[in-house]
Protein backbone atom coordinates (compact mmCIF):
# COMPACT_ATOMS: atom_id res chain seq x y z
CA UNK A 1 0.00 0.00 0.00
CA UNK A 2 2.84 2.19 0.77
CA UNK A 3 4.57 1.80 -2.58
CA UNK A 4 1.56 2.72 -4.36
CA UNK A 5 0.65 5.95 -2.34
CA UNK A 6 1.51 9.41 -3.85
CA UNK A 7 3.25 10.65 -0.82
CA UNK A 8 2.03 14.52 -1.73
CA UNK A 9 -1.71 13.55 -1.90
CA UNK A 10 -1.34 12.17 1.48
CA UNK A 11 0.48 15.38 2.76
CA UNK A 12 -2.66 17.05 1.54
CA UNK A 13 -5.02 14.98 3.65
CA UNK A 14 -2.40 14.99 7.49
CA UNK A 15 -3.95 17.77 9.92
CA UNK A 16 -2.46 21.00 8.84
CA UNK A 17 -0.16 21.45 12.13
CA UNK A 18 -1.47 19.72 14.59
CA UNK A 19 -3.61 16.71 16.68
CA UNK A 20 -5.42 16.10 19.92
CA UNK A 21 -3.75 14.77 22.78
CA UNK A 22 -6.52 15.20 25.43
CA UNK A 23 -9.07 16.82 25.55
CA UNK A 24 -7.53 19.80 26.63
CA UNK A 25 -4.64 20.44 24.51
CA UNK A 26 -3.18 19.08 21.38
CA UNK A 27 0.53 18.83 19.78
CA UNK A 28 1.94 20.30 17.05
CA UNK A 29 4.02 19.22 14.10
CA UNK A 30 5.32 19.35 10.60
CA UNK A 31 3.76 17.21 7.79
CA UNK A 32 7.18 16.74 6.38
CA UNK A 33 8.67 15.15 9.42
CA UNK A 34 5.69 12.85 9.98
CA UNK A 35 5.94 11.74 6.30
CA UNK A 36 9.91 11.56 6.58
CA UNK A 37 9.85 9.57 9.55
CA UNK A 38 7.56 6.66 8.15
CA UNK A 39 9.23 6.14 5.03
CA UNK A 40 9.80 2.59 3.89
CA UNK A 41 10.94 0.70 5.66
CA UNK A 42 9.57 2.68 8.79
CA UNK A 43 6.03 2.35 8.13
CA UNK A 44 6.04 -1.97 7.61
CA UNK A 45 8.36 -2.28 10.63
CA UNK A 46 5.94 -0.39 12.90
CA UNK A 47 2.83 -2.46 11.30
CA UNK A 48 5.07 -5.51 11.99
CA UNK A 49 5.04 -4.56 15.68
CA UNK A 50 1.72 -3.27 16.05
CA UNK A 51 0.29 -6.82 14.28
CA UNK A 52 2.79 -8.72 16.76
CA UNK A 53 1.06 -7.18 20.09
CA UNK A 54 -2.14 -7.74 18.60
CA UNK A 55 -1.68 -11.57 17.81
CA UNK A 56 -0.25 -12.58 21.00
CA UNK A 57 -3.08 -10.66 22.85
CA UNK A 58 -5.72 -12.42 20.93
CA UNK A 59 -3.50 -15.61 21.81
CA UNK A 60 -3.54 -15.15 25.40
CA UNK A 61 -7.72 -14.62 25.28
CA UNK A 62 -8.03 -17.91 23.22
CA UNK A 63 -5.91 -19.60 26.12
CA UNK A 64 -8.01 -17.99 28.68
CA UNK A 65 -11.14 -18.88 26.65
CA UNK A 66 -10.30 -22.52 26.74
CA UNK A 67 -9.27 -23.10 29.83
CA UNK A 68 -12.27 -21.36 31.04
CA UNK A 69 -14.84 -23.34 29.11
CA UNK A 70 -13.24 -27.07 30.48
CA UNK A 71 -13.48 -25.63 33.88
CA UNK A 72 -17.04 -24.32 33.91
CA UNK A 73 -18.05 -28.06 31.63
CA UNK A 74 -15.95 -30.02 34.87
CA UNK A 75 -13.14 -31.27 32.64
CA UNK A 76 -10.41 -29.63 34.37
CA UNK A 77 -9.75 -28.04 37.82
CA UNK A 78 -8.55 -24.17 37.75
CA UNK A 79 -5.57 -23.66 36.97
CA UNK A 80 -3.16 -22.03 39.48
CA UNK A 81 -1.71 -18.46 37.95
CA UNK A 82 -4.03 -18.86 35.16
CA UNK A 83 -3.71 -15.28 34.68
CA UNK A 84 0.13 -15.64 34.11
CA UNK A 85 0.73 -15.70 30.50
CA UNK A 86 3.50 -17.57 31.01
CA UNK A 87 1.51 -20.67 33.00
CA UNK A 88 -1.19 -20.40 30.48
CA UNK A 89 1.81 -20.94 27.87
CA UNK A 90 2.95 -23.91 30.00
CA UNK A 91 -0.75 -25.37 30.12
CA UNK A 92 -1.09 -25.31 26.25
CA UNK A 93 1.68 -27.37 25.86
CA UNK A 94 1.52 -29.98 28.58
CA UNK A 95 -2.32 -30.23 27.02
CA UNK A 96 -0.32 -30.72 23.77
CA UNK A 97 1.54 -33.93 25.05
CA UNK A 98 1.27 -36.43 23.91
CA UNK A 99 -0.81 -34.89 21.03
CA UNK A 100 -1.75 -37.61 18.03
CA UNK A 101 -4.61 -35.65 16.30
CA UNK A 102 -3.93 -32.74 13.37
CA UNK A 103 -0.49 -33.10 10.97
CA UNK A 104 2.41 -35.08 12.19
CA UNK A 105 5.14 -32.37 11.12
CA UNK A 106 3.37 -29.72 13.18
CA UNK A 107 3.13 -32.17 16.03
CA UNK A 108 6.77 -32.65 15.56
CA UNK A 109 8.16 -29.11 15.79
CA UNK A 110 5.94 -27.81 18.80
CA UNK A 111 9.07 -27.30 20.52
CA UNK A 112 10.28 -24.87 18.02
CA UNK A 113 6.44 -23.54 17.77
CA UNK A 114 6.07 -22.84 21.22
CA UNK A 115 10.00 -21.12 21.54
CA UNK A 116 8.66 -18.64 18.79
CA UNK A 117 5.41 -18.35 20.80
CA UNK A 118 7.51 -17.34 23.72
CA UNK A 119 9.52 -15.40 21.65
CA UNK A 120 6.78 -13.24 20.39
CA UNK A 121 5.04 -12.99 24.31
CA UNK A 122 8.89 -11.45 25.22
CA UNK A 123 8.72 -8.76 22.22
CA UNK A 124 5.57 -7.78 22.93
CA UNK A 125 6.51 -6.71 26.22
CA UNK A 126 9.37 -4.49 25.46
CA UNK A 127 6.94 -3.15 22.86
CA UNK A 128 4.66 -2.25 25.33
CA UNK A 129 6.42 -1.76 28.49
CA UNK A 130 10.14 -1.02 26.83
CA UNK A 131 9.84 1.10 23.76
CA UNK A 132 10.27 -1.67 21.96
CA UNK A 133 14.11 -1.57 23.06
CA UNK A 134 15.88 -4.75 24.68
CA UNK A 135 17.29 -5.14 27.92
CA UNK A 136 18.15 -8.45 30.13
CA UNK A 137 14.67 -9.00 30.88
CA UNK A 138 14.40 -10.46 27.39
CA UNK A 139 16.53 -13.18 28.09
CA UNK A 140 15.77 -13.91 31.50
CA UNK A 141 12.52 -14.28 31.04
CA UNK A 142 12.48 -17.18 28.64
CA UNK A 143 10.41 -20.24 29.48
CA UNK A 144 12.20 -23.39 30.35
CA UNK A 145 9.71 -25.76 30.42
CA UNK A 146 10.06 -29.04 29.16
CA UNK A 147 11.46 -29.21 25.58
CA UNK A 148 10.57 -26.20 24.15
CA UNK A 149 13.66 -24.20 22.06
CA UNK A 150 14.55 -20.97 22.87
CA UNK A 151 13.85 -18.57 20.38
CA UNK A 152 15.64 -14.97 20.28
CA UNK A 153 15.63 -12.11 17.89
CA UNK A 154 19.04 -11.90 16.10
CA UNK A 155 19.65 -8.40 17.47
CA UNK A 156 19.43 -9.23 20.57
CA UNK A 157 23.03 -10.12 20.23
CA UNK A 158 24.04 -6.36 19.46
CA UNK A 159 22.38 -5.33 22.58
CA UNK A 160 24.55 -8.51 24.52
CA UNK A 161 27.43 -6.79 22.94
CA UNK A 162 26.95 -3.02 24.13
CA UNK A 163 24.37 -3.42 26.71
CA UNK A 164 24.94 0.38 27.23
CA UNK A 165 23.94 1.61 23.60
CA UNK A 166 19.61 1.60 23.19
CA UNK A 167 18.95 -1.58 20.14
CA UNK A 168 15.36 -1.75 19.19
CA UNK A 169 13.52 -4.72 18.20
CA UNK A 170 13.28 -4.43 14.74
CA UNK A 171 11.33 -6.83 12.14
CA UNK A 172 9.55 -6.95 9.13
CA UNK A 173 6.46 -8.63 7.54
CA UNK A 174 8.36 -11.92 6.95
CA UNK A 175 9.70 -12.01 10.43
CA UNK A 176 6.33 -11.58 11.98
CA UNK A 177 4.29 -14.33 10.33
CA UNK A 178 6.57 -16.75 12.15
CA UNK A 179 4.80 -15.25 14.94
CA UNK A 180 1.39 -15.34 13.17
CA UNK A 181 1.67 -19.38 12.06
CA UNK A 182 3.40 -20.46 15.14
CA UNK A 183 0.00 -19.10 17.35
CA UNK A 184 -2.45 -20.15 14.60
CA UNK A 185 -0.74 -23.65 14.69
CA UNK A 186 -0.77 -24.17 18.46
CA UNK A 187 -4.29 -22.74 18.32
CA UNK A 188 -5.55 -25.84 15.67
CA UNK A 189 -3.17 -28.07 17.58
CA UNK A 190 -4.83 -27.51 20.60
CA UNK A 191 -8.61 -27.19 19.70
CA UNK A 192 -8.39 -30.40 17.98
CA UNK A 193 -6.42 -32.14 21.14
CA UNK A 194 -9.39 -30.72 23.24
CA UNK A 195 -12.00 -31.51 21.66
CA UNK A 196 -10.61 -35.29 21.63
CA UNK A 197 -9.41 -35.52 25.16
CA UNK A 198 -12.23 -34.13 26.51
CA UNK A 199 -15.13 -34.55 24.19
CA UNK A 200 -14.29 -37.76 22.53
CA UNK A 201 -13.99 -36.45 19.25
CA UNK A 202 -11.45 -37.24 17.38
CA UNK A 203 -11.71 -35.70 13.60
CA UNK A 204 -9.42 -32.76 13.68
CA UNK A 205 -10.46 -29.54 11.61
CA UNK A 206 -8.24 -28.56 9.00
CA UNK A 207 -8.87 -25.76 6.16
CA UNK A 208 -7.21 -27.44 3.74
CA UNK A 209 -9.77 -30.06 3.87
CA UNK A 210 -12.66 -27.47 3.66
CA UNK A 211 -11.27 -25.54 1.23
CA UNK A 212 -12.62 -22.44 2.78
CA UNK A 213 -11.43 -18.97 1.67
CA UNK A 214 -10.66 -16.13 4.03
CA UNK A 215 -14.45 -14.43 4.78
CA UNK A 216 -12.80 -10.78 5.50
CA UNK A 217 -16.32 -9.45 7.17
CA UNK A 218 -16.26 -12.33 9.90
CA UNK A 219 -12.58 -11.74 10.48
CA UNK A 220 -13.77 -8.10 10.85
CA UNK A 221 -16.85 -7.99 12.60
CA UNK A 222 -17.96 -11.95 13.44
CA UNK A 223 -21.36 -12.80 12.77
CA UNK A 224 -22.59 -9.47 13.08
CA UNK A 225 -24.15 -7.34 9.90
CA UNK A 226 -22.48 -4.18 10.08
CA UNK A 227 -23.54 -1.10 7.93
CA UNK A 228 -21.74 2.03 7.79
CA UNK A 229 -22.74 5.97 7.61
CA UNK A 230 -20.31 8.03 6.69
CA UNK A 231 -17.66 8.80 9.04
CA UNK A 232 -17.73 12.28 10.52
CA UNK A 233 -14.93 14.19 8.91
CA UNK A 234 -12.51 15.39 11.20
CA UNK A 235 -12.21 19.31 12.15
CA UNK A 236 -8.34 19.06 13.32
CA UNK A 237 -6.76 22.34 12.47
Amino acid sequence: MQSASDVEKITKYLPDVSFPMTFSWVRFYEKENLVQAFKAPVLEIYQARISLTSVVTAFEVALDGFINHLVKKGCIKEPKNQKSVKHCIEWTYNQLFPCYIGEAKAVERLPETFGIIDNARRLRNLIIHNQGLFDEGYEKDIIKFRDIKADMHPDYSIYKANPQKPTPTVFGTAYFLRFSMAHLEALHLLHNELQKKYFGYDLGYDYRVENKAIEWNKALWGTANVTFQPIEKSNIS
